[in-house]
């Protein structure tokens, strides 16, 4: 069946038109939605933890290297290890529930010793106060790293430690993107007052 020549026509110019570079038309750069940042950042993670697991001598999560448990610490900036953001909390919280996925004992070291119950706030289970967690914890391992700061990426160091004898069971290396969500999170920092130690929340590793 022949279109009559000006609808012909017209289906030709719509074509030529939505073609890139066509009839002096330049592509379009779409935004990337804030969502995709999100997901990115949770795939880029679950990918650290693959590499992590694959790293260990032994990663049965029942008989292996991390059997006896694993804590999981904030990640702290390269150049100053007191320092973090929310960032590295985010990549500490996030490498619990990975690593929980994969069937590991972890440790919550946060939980407190009992729920405060505020009204018209909520019912809170975690804290960072000294008084309100318990001071002894008892995790075979320690998961936690470093991160560095470039003009366009994140690089990220997660490493997982042996508590007895400090060795270095796995590690791992991710880059992540620096965008307006890594950009925001990491604007949020805060450091370890040195200069009050009774302000420092310290536990007691149990062997």
């Amino acid at each position: 069946m022949m279109l009559p020549t000006k609808y012909a026509y017209l289906l030709l110019l719509t074509l030529l038109l939505l073609l890139p570079g066509c009839a002096g038309q330049q592509p379009v750069a779409v935004a990337e939605p804030p969502h995709q940042e999100a997901t990115g950042l949770v795939l880029s993670i679950g990918a650290m933890t693959g590499e992590l697991l694959s790293n260990l001598e032994d990663a049965d999560p029942f008989s292996g290297d991390l059997a006896d448990g694993l804590i999981v610490a904030t990640f702290v900036e390269s150049n100053k290890v007191t320092r973090t953001s929310s960032f590295g909390r985010y990549l500490a919280d996030q490498l619990m529930n990975e690593m929980q996925r994969h069937a590991y004992k972890v440790i919550e070291i946060r939980k407190s010793e009992s729920i405060r119950v505020q009204e018209k706030r909520g019912e809170f289970g975690l804290a960072r106060q000294q008084d309100e967690i318990h001071n002894e914890i008892a995790a075979g391992a320690m998961l936690t790293g470093t991160y560095m700061i470039g003009h366009n990426d994140i690089l990220v160091t997660a490493r997982i430690l042996d508590n007895r004898t400090s060795a270095l069971l796995a590690s791992s290396t991710v880059i992540f993107p620096k965008n307006k969500l890594t950009t925001l999170m990491l604007a949020d920092t805060a450091s370890a007052r040195l200069h009050q130690p009774q302000a420092l929340y310290m536990k007691r590793i149990e062997l």
